[in-house]
């Protein structure tokens, strides 16, 4: 009880350490690094690409906690903001403030070499992301194996509606994958980046909505969890409009 109450002080000391504000998102499941469940706490955690000398891929943070998974199974990712003191429980209270920006474009990638190269596994459109809802994406059943986790990542990113920011927040993995397996053929899209020379002045066509949204689409439900994404899916190279938009 003791080592309890100790670490839940810690964790609550970090937390009012980092940040007060609510604003902008970050992913908790899987942890992502630098989050406060981390050995390596950011204020910026939850900050876009470019915010402060954040940079891309991943905000250049250092190794976070070591999540293993399994070809075929489904990350219920949740999406996370220092509103959230608990991040281990879900839904989180009612009434906490998100800045969604009205919603946008979420998609859900893996990386097998420390961020040089992502594939997509997952898309949402509209009303993501939120921290009241879970966002379920498959790690494609035909995937290869990825052991060494400090160059396997999945990551969320994000491109807004109401501004021309651009998210993107990493989670160190392992992967046991199929023999012989493939990874997917769909490259992630990267805007507003300024560094890599990216289109820039582009946001994503939301649900307008500042706080809770209604959640992940039904259709797009289905697609991130029955294999469109692997290779030789549906998605293709092409996978489904986004709804970007350049200003």
């Amino acid at each position: 009880m003791k080592t309890t109450l100790f670490a839940s002080a810690v964790l609550a000391s970090v937390l009012s350490l980092l940040s007060s504000t609510s604003a902008h998102i970050a992913i908790s499941n899987p942890p992502g690094q630098a989050g406060p469940w981390s050995k390596n706490p950011s204020n910026n955690v939850h900050a876009w690409i470019g915010y402060e000398g954040k940079t891309f891929p991943c905000g250049g943070y250092k190794k976070g906690p070591v999540t293993t998974y399994k070809a075929g199974e489904i990350i219920p990712v949740r999406f996370w903001n220092f509103e959230i003191k608990n991040y281990k429980k879900f839904p989180p209270p009612k009434g906490l403030t998100q800045s969604r920006h009205g919603g946008g474009a979420c998609e859900f990638s893996l990386s097998y070499d420390g961020g040089k190269s992502w594939k997509v596994i997952g898309q949402y459109t509209k009303t993501c992301p939120d921290i009241y809802y879970e966002w379920p994406v498959q790690i494609p059943k035909n995937v290869p194996s990825c052991t060494d986790s400090n160059k396997c990542l999945f990551a969320m990113s994000w491109t807004a509606y109401s501004t021309d920011q651009y998210y993107h927040h990493c989670a160190n993995i392992v992967i046991k994958g199929a023999k012989n397996g493939k990874l997917p053929q769909l490259d992630m899209t990267i805007v507003d980046v300024k560094a890599r020379h990216e289109k820039m002045n582009t946001h994503a066509v939301g649900d307008k909505k500042s706080t809770k949204s209604t959640g992940p689409d039904r259709r797009e439900k289905t697609m991130n969890t029955n294999g469109y994404y692997a290779n030789g899916g549906g998605a293709g190279t092409h996978g489904i409009d986004l709804g970007l938009v350049v200003a």
